[in-house]
């Protein structure tokens, strides 16, 4: 019966982790209606925008020379979600050039978050539309648009961020993402090898699991829209947040100890929205799915 609490404790202290660290990376990288342009210089902005057309002249320039950044990215059905996420990242990079990242911070970022969240419910499908199109129009002008795309994709890294990549794998050389990364750049140290990779491994039924994955993906996402998921997420994401900042928790990138005990006590009292249970429902469905039908083969690309 012990052995049984036991258990039982430690699965709800793993699943509370898994719902932190799921809200933790939520709050950071959400890329929302509200103007989050509010504050933000056009200086900034413009020199955003140039440095993305710079990027798009160098990756399609010759494998797509009528790909115009302007029309697909910064007007139409792209404009608005674009130019609000580029205000947020703005505002974002700044927010967070901090030597720790707090609860507190976190949860000041929320109401940002739900913002663009909400205007990536109502433009997204719509923008995604505008560049599939473009990108159709690129492979119908092109045969060899997506062996030319990744050449100039190659040497646009090599030129400019390989070093950069080299020198973060260097430093965080221990942690997860830095193993991470240096693992990739031994495996892959060019486009054929990538080639060769997704040639070997991604098989048939990779292909279908995959195309199961993103229309799955794709209902989740809807269904989080259409129940206003984002404001009932940024609701439960402020409280948490809020009963986690202060005490001995005061670093939102390590959960164990103080950390652990509010956000244990938190959910004495708290239930878990059902939008976010559904979303951690469904990525522990598909992690088992994963487990259950390629752990040998990611085991033995690991070893490899």
């Amino acid at each position: 019966r012990e052995l049984g609490l036991s258990s039982g404790i430690n699965a709800e202290y793993g699943r509370h982790h898994l719902i932190m660290r799921a809200a933790i990376f939520l709050a950071i990288v959400g890329v929302a209606f509200g103007n989050l342009c509010k504050g933000v210089s056009k200086t900034d902005i413009n020199r955003a925008f140039a440095t993305a057309r710079v990027g798009a002249a160098a990756i399609l320039g010759r494998s797509c020379p009528s790909f115009d950044l302007d029309t697909v990215a910064f007007s139409g059905e792209c404009r608005a979600l674009v130019k609000q996420a580029t205000c947020y990242g703005i505002r974002a990079a700044t927010r967070y050039d901090v030597d720790t990242v707090t609860y507190e911070l976190l949860e000041g970022d929320v109401r940002n978050i739900e913002k663009l969240g909400n205007l990536a419910c109502d433009q997204a499908e719509r923008c995604f539309e505008q560049v599939r199109t473009a990108m159709q129009t690129c492979l119908d002008n092109n045969e060899d648009f997506v062996e030319d795309t990744i050449d100039a994709a190659e040497r646009a890294y090599r030129e400019n961020f390989e070093d950069r990549v080299a020198e973060f794998a260097r430093t965080k050389k221990g942690s997860l993402l830095g193993d991470v990364v240096t693992m990739a750049m031994d495996q892959f140290s060019s486009a054929d090898d990538i080639q060769a990779f997704l040639e070997e491994h991604v098989t048939e039924r990779v292909q279908t699991d995959a195309r199961t994955a993103g229309e799955e993906a794709a209902k989740l996402a809807q269904a989080w829209c259409d129940n206003d998921c984002n404001s009932k997420a940024a609701r439960f994401l402020e409280s948490i947040f809020g009963h986690m900042n202060g005490g001995g928790c005061t670093d939102a990138s390590r959960f164990c100890g103080e950390c652990q005990s509010r956000a244990t006590s938190w959910f004495t009292r708290h239930q878990l929205p059902c939008c976010i249970e559904e979303v951690v429902q469904k990525g522990i469905e598909a992690y088992e799915y994963v487990v259950e039908n390629y752990e040998d083969a990611l085991t033995g690309y690991a070893e490899t």
